[in-house]
């Protein structure tokens, strides 16, 4: 659909929002990046537009990398009915303020006790903990790529030992529990609903959002309406063009759902 314009998905998806899985990346896609990940929070009015769709019957997702918790206590979208968040990759679930989801395993501690002196030759470079999973932080470097580059073989050489993953994003290396992804989260949302969707829509913003997709095409290909959207960056130019619709950054995210809930044409 490389012609697909954000009025064009409104209108497709519209008529099948009741029964919908409406599912969304926080950081990047709902929520602008920023330097320090705990000062990030959706754009204004975002709350409003998800209650908005979950009114009309929309089931509303968010599918992070961030740990549940976190994601909940920094968008404010707790109120939003029906809320059901997909943490560390669906790792976790949190749904009407219960939050379920595996134990860290011992390779977890091995990795939080080791990984600070793999990156410490670095001062601009700093790890979140999210408890399933650590995040080396390049952001505050001067060039982050290549500060990431320097330390990427040994990060992942410790990875490797623990049975651990890494993964790319922008501006960050993650190392996690291996098998979970966005596409698996999203599965899991599907599974799980107590009525087959009406259709999916996704959207996201970074390499970790292209698993989702990914399953999106295949969603469309087995008969149910599915539609990605890339919350687009210059930081992540080739996750655009495994969408469906490309828009401008979270501000485009946050139109396109305004086009959902408007009652128009």
């Amino acid at each position: 659909m490389p012609d697909l314009t954000p009025a064009q998905l409104a209108r497709r998806l519209r008529p099948l929002l009741a029964g919908a899985l409406v599912a969304l990346d926080f950081d990047g896609t709902l929520a602008p990046l920023v330097a320090d990940p705990q000062a990030s929070r959706p754009l204004p009015g975002t709350a409003a537009l998800l209650a908005r769709l979950a009114e009309r019957g929309a089931r509303v997702a968010v599918v992070t990398g961030r740990d549940a918790a976190t994601a909940v206590r920094l968008s404010g979208l707790a109120g939003v009915p029906g809320l059901v968040v997909a943490g560390l990759y669906g790792a976790e679930l949190w749904r009407a303020g219960e939050l379920t989801g595996a134990a860290a395993p011992a390779p977890i501690a091995t990795l939080r006790a080791r990984l600070p002196a793999t990156v410490a030759a670095d001062p601009a470079l700093w790890i979140e903990d999210k408890g399933l999973s650590l995040v080396v932080h390049a952001r505050r470097a001067a060039d982050p790529d290549g500060a990431l580059a320097v330390v990427e073989p040994a990060v992942t050489q410790l990875a490797a030992a623990l049975g651990l993953e890494v993964h790319h994003g922008r501006a960050v290396l993650e190392v996690r529990l291996p098998g979970y992804d966005k596409a698996r989260a999203l599965r899991r949302l599907l599974e799980q609903a107590d009525e087959p969707a009406s259709a999916v829509l996704y959207a996201g913003d970074d390499v970790g959002d292209l698993p989702a997709f990914d399953l999106v095409r295949r969603l469309r290909a087995g008969g149910l309406p599915a539609w990605g959207v890339c919350a687009a960056s210059a930081e992540a130019p080739d996750v655009a063009a495994a969408a469906d619709l490309a828009v401008d950054g979270p501000a485009g995210v946050q139109d396109l759902l305004r086009r959902l809930t408007a009652t128009g044409t």
